[in-house]
């Protein structure tokens, strides 16, 4: 990025401090929960499977449908009482012959059955009883979904859980950082002032002066840098709770006492990971049981209720309904029973050991997060020691200075390393908050973290 574009960003940055919303960490996450898209977008995944899990309750039912057909034969259906027993053999002698011109001919004893055009509609029901258990089998499956819906949607919530503690204490510690830069900015641009008021009066050299002016002015582009980060983070914020400008209204903190490891190896159970892949491993096991199903016959209800016939003759000798018991049962299957089979029993053993596996790596990135939080803490502490020695240390550099015995240069490494120590200390603490947010989310523990947050120490 050029110039231009850093200060672009930078001068957004500070016109929205001036109206920034503040919120705490608690209230930004209720912001993010109702506001945002991913999780938005995981609830509307969840109502989509508890649809379906509705839909297939209907295939319990019997299905109704309204048939009608339109059919052009070859030419009309007549039925000739003449070719039939016994009056065929009539019709072959003599006076059966006179018989029948006596009555109007051949054509007396040909009666109509259908049109050549044949419009009829029927309501026709079909009733599944028995099918292998593929019925019950699709609604299970319906239900394992909406189960893997809601682990998906926890899933999210944590995910967004950790990228908001992440952003909201990664911007405090941008602020905390720019505090302690400016300090050092203005501290060292005071000694700059004196060096330059020893030189006139004869009591420094040009280059101690010197020394003291580029260690300013490295301090004045740090503390930039630190504002163009700083406006950076604020817009990432600003549109993770979206707002037009964030203001994070609470504090780094510690919290010396962590929830015992053995507590929160207990709640990976039911870590969403562990719950979509008990979801996959009960969808297994449904098509596991339903494709040996496939060998079953099927039993079925069925019936028809003529609605309109144009035939009347036809409609006359035909019922108007009929009811019936169906068995289906399959001999011979083109769709390949046994390898469906196979395949189902080996889509079982995979998500039973994707579920040991996921479970056995979630373990032991829970060690290593708790672990990792620890030693935040230790390094938080350890670094106070840090921060007296430097003050301590600056503090005689500064007198050794004014009183001619000490070098420029030694008060500016003594103001850096206490700008150092305390930058560290920030970071451990941040450090400490983030890895706290990521351990208490592994474990399902998110409400937790806002009591540690209540009860913690701040780090001002």
């Amino acid at each position: 990025m050029n110039v231009r574009h850093w200060l672009f960003i930078l001068g957004m940055g500070l016109a929205s401090f001036a109206h920034a919303e503040s919120m705490t960490f608690q209230q930004a996450w209720q912001r993010v929960v109702v506001e945002d898209e991913q999780i938005a977008a995981g609830q509307a995944a969840e109502k989509r499977a508890k649809a379906l899990v509705k839909s297939h309750q209907s295939l319990l039912l019997p299905q109704v449908d309204v048939v009608a057909s339109y059919t052009r034969l070859e030419k009309p259906v007549e039925l000739d009482a003449l070719a039939l027993e016994p009056l065929s053999d009539i019709a072959n002698t003599a006076p059966g012959q006179a018989l029948i011109d006596f009555v109007g001919g051949d054509d007396w004893f040909v009666t109509p059955v259908s049109k050549q055009d044949v419009v009829r509609s029927s309501l026709v029901a079909l009733w599944p009883l028995y099918t292998g258990g593929k019925i019950k089998a699709a609604g299970e499956i319906a239900k394992l979904g909406e189960a893997e819906a809601q682990a998906l949607l926890e899933e999210v919530r944590r995910v967004r859980f950790v990228t908001l503690a992440n952003s909201y204490y990664g911007l405090l510690l941008a602020e905390r950082i720019n505090q302690t830069l400016e300090k050092t900015q203005a501290a060292l641009s005071e000694h700059a002032a004196a060096a330059l008021a020893r030189e006139q009066a004869g009591q420094l050299a040009k280059v101690e002066r010197m020394a003291m002016e580029v260690a300013r002015d490295e301090a004045r582009l740090k503390a930039s840098n630190g504002r163009q980060k700083q406006a950076v983070l604020n817009n990432a914020l600003s549109s993770l709770v979206h707002t037009e400008a964030a203001a994070p209204a609470g504090t780094l903190f510690i919290h010396r006492q962590l929830p015992p490891l053995e507590q929160l190896q207990a709640g990976l159970q039911e870590h969403p990971s562990l719950q979509m892949l008990a979801a996959k491993e009960g969808q297994a096991r449904v098509l596991a049981k339903a494709s040996r199903g496939l060998y079953h016959p099927n039993v079925f209800m069925y019936g028809s209720y003529h609605l309109y016939d144009n035939n009347d003759y036809a409609k006359d000798i035909t019922p108007d309904w009929f009811v019936g018991l169906g068995v289906r049962v399959p001999l011979m299957d083109r769709s390949g029973r046994r390898n469906k089979i196979s395949a189902a029993d080996s889509a079982l053993a995979e998500a039973e050991h994707l579920q040991a596996g996921t479970l056995r790596q979630l373990s032991v990135l829970l060690e290593r997060q708790y672990s990792d939080v620890e030693q935040a803490l230790v390094e938080y502490d350890t670094l106070q020691s840090h921060i007296e020695l430097a003050e301590e240390a600056l503090r005689l550099q500064e007198r050794a200075f004014e009183e001619g015995l000490a070098r420029s240069l030694d008060v500016v490494d003594a103001q850096q390393a206490l700008t150092t120590a305390q930058t560290r200390q920030y970071t451990a603490a941040a450090k400490y908050v983030t890895g706290l947010a990521q351990l208490l989310a592994l474990a399902g523990e998110q409400e937790r973290f806002f009591h540690m947050m209540q009860t913690g120490e701040p780090v001002l």
